[in-house]
């Protein structure tokens, strides 16, 4: 029996490379922490990752279209 191919999960990365005052990308949408793991991550983790980011992304832009600013911590 062969092991399941290993597939690559593709970094959320936008090139908008830009943290706000709580440490989260305003591009992609991943904390710091995620950020600098992500390298290290394994398939599962990195889907993990990005679930999270595309769910604070998600709300980042329902807020603005609410005309609310999304303050995620101290400056």
């Amino acid at each position: 029996m062969s092991e399941a191919p290993r597939v690559s999960v593709p970094s959320p990365c936008r090139d908008v490379c830009q943290l706000d005052a709580a440490g989260v990308c305003v591009g992609c949408g991943r904390t710091i922490a995620e950020i600098s793991e992500w390298t290290r991550a394994d398939s599962e983790r990195r889907l993990q990752i990005r679930s999270a980011a595309r769910a604070r992304v998600e709300q980042a832009l329902e807020a603005a279209q609410r005309g609310e600013i999304v303050d995620r911590g101290p400056r």
